[in-house]
């Protein structure tokens, strides 16, 4: 039983894991007069996770992603959906400035509205991203990243209750504002 105490005590007084908890947003609007046709997308990514090794650049935890896509014309056209999955962060130095992330969202749902017709939609999604962090203070850092998202649709439940299976797919390279807290 000693043994056990003490290995419990010796891992977690050697471990000396670092936390980030990052935001990362997006919104664009736009509007063309000539068609009459507007388009908004507003992208949010949260991150909660810890890192590993002793270095303390590589970060693996829960990817929590909100997307919201409007493009009306003749017909009001939107997608809304909560995606989850893990993601992983690679800072190129201790410093944490320099990064490039990568996520899957294996959960993907929410609704869509097509020629103002609304279903229930899932699938999966994945995002990519390449950035760059300035630290505000110790914990406090805010910068800008490219990210590369891609979401498929697999599956439409219409509101009759009928489920169709389907592959749809949305994709965006899109400029972003990153908040993030660093807890060493």
């Amino acid at each position: 039983m000693k043994k056990i105490i003490f290995l419990i005590l010796f891992v977690t007084q050697s471990a000396h894991a670092a936390f980030l908890i990052e935001n990362t947003s997006s919104f664009t609007s736009s509007t063309d007069s000539k068609t009459s046709t507007s388009l908004s997308d507003l992208s949010n990514h949260l991150f909660i996770g810890a890192s590993i090794g002793s270095k303390q650049q590589t970060f693996i935890g829960q990817n929590i992603s909100y997307l919201t896509g409007q493009i009306q014309s003749t017909a009001t056209n939107k997608i809304n959906t909560l995606e989850l999955g893990p993601k992983i962060i690679y800072f190129f130095s201790e410093d944490n400035v320099f990064y490039t992330a990568l996520g899957w969202n294996p959960y993907a749902k929410g609704t869509r509205t097509v020629s103002g017709v609304s279903s229930e939609v899932s699938g999966w999604a994945y995002l990519a991203s390449l950035g760059a962090e300035l630290k505000i203070n110790r914990s406090f850092h805010i910068g800008a990243s490219l990210n590369y998202h891609s979401l498929s649709i697999t599956k439409s439940i219409s509101s009759s209750n009928v489920a169709t299976t389907t592959s749809d797919a949305y994709t965006s390279l899109m400029p972003m504002i990153n908040f993030s807290l660093h807890f060493h």
